[in-house]
């Protein structure tokens, strides 16, 4: 039986903002590897295919908020491959920041520590604050960033192949340590790269770092289906899901590729009562002031928001392209699509949205929430979850120890890992 696809983005308390003001938060360990070789290996403990680390290179403004981010991802991971053994880890890095060449040796680097562990989400960045910290004024243009990313992969990619393992001999003997006819320089000349030598690290025999990609709008879906395993995406309803997939799958045979995996960003609230899951999310929703809840969301989509009624459904939002300020269009058009399809009040949106950046959120009992996931999974608007927990490690736990064995009665995920590498976790066969 197809097995649903599960991994986790741990990000700092929680996903939710008002996280590390619960009385029992683990701010103080944000910064302390110990809490996420933690959560890694809770994880591990439920089998799931991956850990992922986002990454954010700028501090916001607002000194109601806390540090999101802390460590530079792939750096973290090297520790935490010590300590974990099957789960693959997954580090974001960014096309419009780092170079190919630097890139795949780190990839490969980890890929060798690790055993086969490591997988790269390639972004190509969403705010002028991080550019401003690499010599830019502002980011690119969305289209030319997406540009760059697809010559940067392909790069990425022609380096993981000019240096195979079959190229290293070590006949003491005769002296001769590397067969060059397993060698290939790239000699590369592009439009944002140019790379003359081949990698200096061999990709070994189980094959190179995994790609992914998080986002949904159009140039990120055409990157997708050229390039990466699994896609992380935003779905706020099942038909959304189902249509998105629908969309990777055409677009995948079109590029006669096998479409990557679609894994949705999910939040859950479990626990063993519906009434305690519930409570949660409200003390959490309650942390967050009406106001403060209105300036993120008219920060999201780039609008005043100010003269919105709470109750009155809200009109139609412009299309994309004709807004002033630079918001992330993956996350603008899902609020649009469900505007338009949902005719949602301000107080609708604000309970979807106004705590996070509106990705599904199921509140629960443990059978509550695995029959949705499932029913999510049987009806083809995911392969799987990428699983973000309002609170780490609290409901992350809860997650595994209640949800997972449910998943694993039905049949729908692994009670143990088959291998110890990454792409074998996600169905990856050559």
């Amino acid at each position: 039986m197809k097995h649903m696809h599960l991994s986790v983005l741990a990000y700092s308390t929680g996903l939710h903002p008002a996280s590390w003001r619960l009385p029992h938060s683990y701010v103080e360990e944000v910064g302390d590897i110990d809490f996420q070789i933690k959560l890694a290996k809770l994880a591990e403990k439920g089998k799931l295919d991956a850990f992922f680390l986002g990454d954010g290179q700028y501090i916001s403004g607002e000194e109601t908020g806390h540090i999101s981010y802390y460590f530079e991802p792939l750096t973290a991971l090297a520790a935490i491959s010590r300590e974990t053994h099957s789960i693959g880890l997954i580090g974001t890095m960014s096309s419009s920041f780092y170079e190919p060449y630097l890139a795949a040796r780190m990839l490969s680097s980890l890929h060798q520590i690790s055993h086969g562990r490591i997988g790269a989400n390639i972004v190509t960045s969403q705010f002028d604050l991080e550019a401003q910290n690499y010599s830019m004024q502002a980011l690119p243009h969305l289209e030319k960033r997406y540009e760059r990313a697809d010559e940067f992969i392909n790069v990425m990619k022609k380096l993981w192949e000019s240096f195979t393992v079959e190229a290293i001999v070590n006949h003491k003997n005769s002296g001769i340590g590397l067969n060059h006819q397993y060698i290939h320089p790239l000699h590369y000349q592009g439009k944002y790269f140019q790379v003359a030598g081949a990698i200096n690290i061999p990709t070994p025999k189980y094959g190179r770092p995994r790609l992914f990609q998080a986002g949904t709008s159009i140039p990120g879906r055409d990157l997708a289906v050229r390039h990466v395993d699994a896609i992380f995406s935003i779905a706020w309803n099942l038909q959304d899901g189902q249509q998105f997939r629908q969309d990777i799958h055409q677009r995948a045979m079109e590029a006669n590729r096998q479409p990557p995996l679609v894994l949705p960003g999910l939040t859950v609230y479990v626990d063993e009562n519906e009434e305690d899951a519930y409570k949660l999310k409200q003390q959490l929703d309650d942390m967050i002031p009406l106001e403060k809840r209105k300036k993120q969301l008219s920060k999201a989509i780039g609008l005043d928001i100010s003269e919105w009624k709470l109750d009155e459904v809200i009109p139609s939002l412009p299309d994309y392209e004709t807004l002033s300020k630079k918001v992330v269009k993956s996350v603008y058009e899902a609020i649009q699509r469900a505007i338009k399809t949902e005719h949602l009040t301000l107080r609708d949106l604000l309970d979807r949205f106004g705590t996070w950046v509106g990705h599904k959120t199921i509140v629960g009992t443990p059978e509550q929430v695995a029959d949705e996931m499932i029913e999510w999974f049987k009806k083809e608007a995911c392969d799987g979850f990428m699983l973000m927990a309002p609170t780490y490690p609290e409901s992350f736990e809860k997650f595994i120890h209640l949800v997972i064995p449910i998943l694993q009665e039905r049949g729908v995920f692994r009670r143990d890992y088959e291998s110890h590498l990454l792409k074998n976790h996600l169905g990856i066969k050559n």
